[in-house]
Order: structure tokens, then sequence, then C-alpha cells
């Protein structure tokens, strides 16, 4: 529906499922109008209401399954739902991937302590804390990377394809979120990168690394990695008790050493 005068356009939206959350709370749960001074992309209009297209996994227009390019140009019922885990829908062709063919992430910088975890886990993950806008989206195009934020209007450029919006405020809930919606649990490889760096680890004898190690490590500790690409040395010692349970949990699933 337009009005000739303003030459708007009204369109009405319903989202579903957890895609609520981020929608102002008289949107939720409800079918709403927006009017819009001209046509627009279903993509911009989606994330005029403050959800990524990262988020967003099937799109209907008046019933008919879309993709992100369809022109709305007004008079339209727009039903926009979140990934789906685990049903299939017949004949629709899902927006976001289910599975990455190279899990290879880039962690925005206020997710440091999620780089650490991933890392930890052994998924190759870039991380600098002091990365600006820009030189995130660089980086991901250029190495071909998932980003990972919780900043909505960064996600929301044309060009991440990949990209992922963290919910939670805890890292521990913050890496269970990631590899569960790429279905990642199954390639958790512990303790095979260095955290500090993301550099591969190896092996190393004892007797390589002991002017590195302090007294009790010395005395009580006979098998070390070390990072091939910064050489900071690894052992199994206690602080991989102190981790969060939830993290150990995960780690414990693929490591029996």
């Amino acid at each position: 529906m337009s009005d000739s005068s303003t030459h708007t356009i009204r369109v009405w939206l319903r989202f579903y499922g957890e895609l609520n959350d981020l929608l102002s709370a008289g949107r939720r749960q409800t079918a709403f109008s927006r009017i819009l001074p001209e046509p627009t992309s279903v993509k911009d209009l989606i994330e005029g209401c403050g959800v990524p297209h990262t988020e967003v996994d099937l799109i209907l227009v008046n019933g008919r399954l879309v993709d992100f390019s369809w022109p709305v140009e007004g008079g339209e019922r727009v039903s926009v739902y979140p990934l789906f885990r685990s049903i299939e829908i017949s004949g629709a062709a899902p927006l976001q991937a289910r599975t990455l063919r190279e899990p290879r992430f880039l962690v925005d910088v206020n997710l440091g302590k999620l780089a650490r975890f991933l890392r930890m886990a052994g998924f190759d993950t870039a991380y600098r804390n002091d990365a600006k806008d820009r030189e995130l989206i660089g980086q991901m195009l250029e190495e071909d990377r998932v980003l990972l934020t919780r900043d909505r209007k960064l996600l929301m450029h044309k060009v991440v394809q990949y990209g992922c919006l963290v919910r939670s405020t805890h890292a521990a809930d913050q890496l269970e979120e990631v590899l569960r919606r790429y279905d990642l649990f199954g390639e958790v490889n512990p303790y095979s990168r260095c955290i500090h760096c993301n550099g591969l680890l190896k092996s190393v004898p004892k007797e390589e690394v002991l002017d590195q190690l302090e007294p009790l490590t010395k005395r009580y500790y006979n098998r070390f990695s070390q990072c091939t690409g910064c050489g900071q040395v690894y052992w199994a010692g206690t602080h991989r008790d102190r981790l969060d349970p939830k993290v150990q949990k995960i780690l414990n699933r693929n490591f029996h050493q």
C-alpha cells in the first residue's frame, strides 16, 4: 500500500523465534508495519529493524521464499525466521551455512576471552584487541574468516557473508554458542594451538625447554609442547583444572591426555 501524496510505502513484518530478542519490545512476537520513503531490498528492510542478515535463515514474502536481494515495493507481508537447527523445511534453501568447509574465525575486539577459548579448542582464530571495524572487514575478506562479534552494525555490512552475532556475555557460553551454530563439537582438537598467537603446537622433549621452566614445573611435569610461532611452552598443569567447567567439558570430550 502506498501514499500518493508522500510516496511512502507500507510493509508488514513478523519475526520468529530468537530473532524477537533483537527487536524493540513493541515488535516482539507480533506482526507490525513499517512505513518507508521508497522501495528497498528485503535485507535492508530486515536490518532496519535491528536484525543483522547473518542471523536470518529463511524469508517469506507473501508466502514466497526469497533471498536478501528481493525488492520490497510496498504492500508485502514479510516473515523472517532464524536458523533452523533441528528441522528441515521442504523446498527451502537456508540462507546461512550449517557447517564450515574450513572453520577459520575472526573475533571482534570485545571478545578476547572467546578467542582464547576457541584457540584452546584448536580452531584457527584471528584476534587483535585494537582492530578497527574497517580492518576487521578487510581481514575477514582477505583471509576468508567467519566474523564473530556482538556488534550488530558490523554484521550488517553487505560483504559479510559468514558472520555470527554472539548473544551471550559469558565467554564459556559464547564458545558453546559458536560450536553449536556451526556444528563443530566433533572437530574440537584441544591444546593444539597457542592461545597467545594462534600458532600450532608441537610436542618437544623436556630437555629442549628446560631453560623456560620454573623449578616446580621442571620437577613435576615431563610432557611439553611448544608453539611453532612464538615459542610459548605448554604443559598439562593445574591451570587446566581451573578452567570454567563448561569449557572443560567441551575440551575433555575430545581429549584424553
